[in-house]
């Protein structure tokens, strides 16, 4: 039997009533034979068994203190702290002198330093804790401090994990094995537990901060977010199914068909992970949304149309008009070309057949020349493109009398005009062939003559939906 066991064993006789130690009750001289007898061998037992724990890099512990001093002392063995404070009760306030006592010596009397609480108040253990820990001059650092929750009250308890959660400490407790019989710690079994912040093991601060990454469009770093709070937390499902909704929609905005193949698979897995925590609303509109994003893996025609004007409307809610009214030109642009390559046997405007568009290539062209001279006011002659931009589309839809063009009200030069008016907001833009930035007033306008234009395509050739259900449905969720 080794000598911490026999003074177990003698402690415990003390407990019993079969040996006395001093005066007081048989419980009150087990403690003070405890303290007085095994003080030295509990903390080398602690400091062996607590060898693995990395302790952390602190300029003051912050310890709650009960009707035991032992916690507190064990606590200050095994972090070697340069700053002490306890908080305590008045009730407990001569507990204090022991530990003075056994502290004497290796700590200095201006480091340790007491404070007196009402238990039963959670917020005033959080005030004690921030006046010490923050800074009191705009030169001065806080101070890295970890904070001791195994004495006091529950309620104190409860205060200290507070504090540690709203100024981001660390938190520790001495660990023990327990003995039934005299209901305490078992002498020589502590050892040191080091507990992050509580809100990384629940992340519920955490989390509302990168949902609001989220909410603004900043996938990139709100899945980086969610990645790092899924390997903290201790229930991840919700953190990795954000992280990878949020991985889908940049490779959405970024236009990555490569990427967004591989995304939708793995959030199509998270949906089906109850623990995700996904409202069925949301996850019928999600479903959705990975049906379209396989169109737009396949390059659809129609999804790819559709899709740049659901990312002109993403930039615009967040007022990045530039990136909208690109998308929402593109959008015209797009409307154009598939009208042209479905109406008209295949016809491409990067590498245009104008025998598809009519059988007489020169009447077309010269067709396309005066109304061309027209338009622009010149008098130079004007060729068929060999490449066929916005404008050039429009006006050869208006030479055939195309029935797009009938019903997105451009039946003449000056609704042409109109519309190259708009379209130019987008080609002086940074983002073309400009140096200025495009307005709220000139983006909203080129939203509206995208949207009209999608509308009118989407009658004439994809009948079996409603566009602007269409939109709603796959529009990006903000709170998922």
């Amino acid at each position: 039997m080794t000598g911490l066991q026999q003074k177990r064993e003698r402690m415990r006789r003390i407990f019993r009533g079969e040996e006395r130690y001093g005066d007081g009750t048989a419980a009150q001289q087990a403690n003070e034979y405890r303290l007085a007898e095994m003080y030295t061998d509990v903390v080398a037992a602690a400091k062996d068994s607590s060898a693995d724990i990395e302790r952390p890099d602190v300029d003051l512990l912050v310890s709650l203190a009960g009707f035991s001093p032992e916690t507190t002392l064990l606590a200050f063995e095994l972090i070697q702290p340069p700053r002490l404070l306890v908080i305590s009760s008045e009730n407990t306030r001569f507990k204090l002198d022991v530990m003075q006592e056994k502290l004497g010596g290796r700590l200095p009397f201006s480091q340790f330093e007491p404070r007196y609480c009402d238990p039963v108040d959670p917020l005033e253990i959080y005030e004690i804790v921030k006046k010490a820990v923050l800074p009191r001059r705009p030169d001065e650092r806080p101070r890295k401090a970890i904070i001791d929750i195994t004495g006091g009250k529950k309620v104190m308890s409860a205060g200290a994990a507070l504090a540690a959660s709203q100024l981001d400490l660390q938190m520790c407790y001495i660990d023990s094995d327990f003995d039934p019989e005299m209901r305490q710690a078992t002498p020589g079994t502590e050892r040191l537990r080091i507990l992050p912040n509580p809100t990384s093991l629940f992340g519920d601060k955490a989390m509302d901060a990168a949902m609001e990454m989220f909410r603004s469009g900043a996938y990139s770093g709100a899945k980086a977010r969610f990645d790092e709070l899924s390997s903290s937390m201790s229930e991840p499902a919700r953190a990795r199914f954000l992280a990878d909704l949020a991985a889908l929609y940049q490779a959405w905005c970024d236009l990555d068909s490569m990427s967004l193949a591989s995304c939708a698979g793995q959030l199509r897995t998270r949906l089906e992970d109850s623990r995700s925590q996904v409202r069925p609303e949301t996850a019928r509109q999600l479903g959705e949304q990975l049906n379209f994003v396989e169109e737009l893996v396949k390059k659809s025609g129609s999804a790819m149309l559709l899709n740049f004007f659901l990312l002109g409307e993403h930039y615009l809610r967040l007022d990045r008009y530039d990136f909208a009214a690109l998308l929402f030109y593109r959008t015209i642009e797009k409307s154009l070309a598939e009208r042209l390559n479905r109406e008209y046997g295949g016809f491409r405007m990067d590498s245009p057949d104008y025998t598809l568009l009519h059988h007489d290539v020169n009447d077309l062209s010269q067709r396309y020349s005066a109304a061309a001279m027209e338009m622009f006011r010149s008098d130079r002659q004007v060729p068929l493109p060999f490449k066929v931009g916005l404008i050039d589309a429009v006006l050869l839809l208006h030479l055939l009398n195309d029935e797009m063009l009938v019903k997105s009200k451009i039946t003449d030069l000056n609704g042409i005009r109109h519309l190259a008016g708009l379209a130019d907001a987008r080609n002086r833009s940074v983002l073309a062939h400009g140096e200025q930035s495009v307005t709220s007033g000139q983006c909203s306008d080129l939203r509206q003559r995208a949207l009209h234009h999608l509308r009118v395509f989407w009658q004439l050739h994809e009948r079996g939906w409603k566009v602007d259900d269409r939109i709603s449905t796959l529009q990006f969720v903000a709170e998922a």
